[in-house]
């Protein structure tokens, strides 16, 4: 299979099909396709991470770029199948396409908020392109964008010779993955209409500040059985550095980004004996497992703070300043009783007091 971007950002495909008739001595070169086909992207974008906010529909657009108004039904032969899709979202740049042993995956960087055929949020929750609408979300006095510069994520799959986009199991009324419209409200591939349920364009935000499409992806096997990690690198455009992104491919096959929890006996002595995924009994102790932790690097430890005088010291502030912007210090603060008001004193560091 190859894969290339034309002049119009397009992306399109063609396939090896080698289960053809061949003639006796007849290259590969003759199984290719005659025209290379254009991968349909779908209609909506969903921010990983974000799944019970839900999907966002990209605005329908008429063939000629007017964006069709809210009580308007343009058919599909009046639609421009690429400015009412994802696909308008494509950045001029390299892209990456791999493959889990199930799906295509395609990865594509996102066009900045100044590009044409940027989009912008509303305050409904929907988007649209449309320069003479004046509901759209604002950060201060600017446009919130769609996406700006980030990392898009797309699955197909491979029939007959061609990639179909990825069905999903939503509820039918409401046409949400996890939230159901009432107690009537059914699961299933379409909704009420008919009309299916394709998987989101799924957006990495997390990995911002592309360009140029300087990015590589990987799926990584874990000492854990059939479990498997994304591994992302990305070269960020604000900083000049190249960051590293690890996160565990759900079950799925998409993102993770919570993790998983896994649980071992309460005894030292059998815990090399147990490794489960879900909380239950240990079966030599039968008293409940308890959750499997880290003794690399610092996650999942805290400090705790005894005394009047009890502080943090972050040594040198100019060893913090690494770009010479603004910064902030983050900390989570769980006060064993609050008698009064939780003070953070230092280079304007907040203090989350959590309950």
């Amino acid at each position: 299979m190859a894969f290339a971007m034309d002049s119009s950002r397009r992306i399109v495909y063609s396939v090896l099909d080698l289960a053809r008739d061949q003639a006796k001595g007849a290259a590969d070169a003759a199984f290719w396709g005659v025209n290379p086909i254009e991968l349909a992207f779908p209609r909506e974008l969903a921010e990983v991470g974000f799944g019970v906010v839900g999907p966002t529909v990209m605005p329908v657009v008429k063939r000629g770029g007017v964006e069709a108004a809210a009580d308007e039904q343009p058919t599909a032969d009046e639609t421009d199948t690429r400015l009412s899709t994802t696909a308008r979202l494509t950045a001029s740049a390299p892209f990456h396409v791999i493959s889990d042993g199930t799906y295509v995956v395609v990865l594509r960087q996102s066009i900045g908020d100044a590009h044409p055929d940027a989009v912008y949020k509303l305050t409904n929750g929907g988007c649209s392109g449309n320069p003479a609408r004046t509901d759209y979300g604002l950060d201060g006095t600017k446009k919130v964008p769609l996406v700006r510069d980030t990392l898009l994520c797309d699955r197909f799959v491979l029939v007959e010779g061609k990639l179909k986009p990825v069905l999903e199991v939503r509820y039918r009324r409401s046409r949400h993955a996890t939230r159901a419209e009432s107690t009537k409200d059914t699961l299933g591939t379409e909704d009420m209409e008919g009309r299916p349920f394709y998987e989101p364009t799924q957006e990495l935000s997390f990995i911002r500040n592309l360009s140029q499409g300087r990015f590589a992806a990987v799926l990584v096997p874990t000492a854990v059985n059939n479990v498997q990690r994304w591994q992302f690198f990305a070269h960020n455009d604000a900083t000049g550095r190249v960051d590293c992104f690890n996160v565990e491919q759900g079950v799925q096959g998409l993102f993770n980004t919570r993790g998983t929890r896994f649980y071992t006996s309460p005894d030292p002595v059998y815990r090399d004996a147990v490794f489960e995924r879900d909380p239950g009994t240990c079966p030599f102790t039968k008293r409940e497992l308890v959750p499997v932790t880290s003794s690399d690097g610092h996650a999942e430890t805290a400090l705790r703070l005894a005394g009047n005088d009890a502080h943090i010291e972050l040594g040198d502030v100019e060893a913090l300043r690494f770009t010479g912007k603004p910064y902030s210090i983050e900390a989570w603060v769980k006060p064993e009783g609050i008698d009064g008001p939780v003070l953070a004193r230092g280079w304007g560091l907040p203090a989350r007091p959590e309950p």
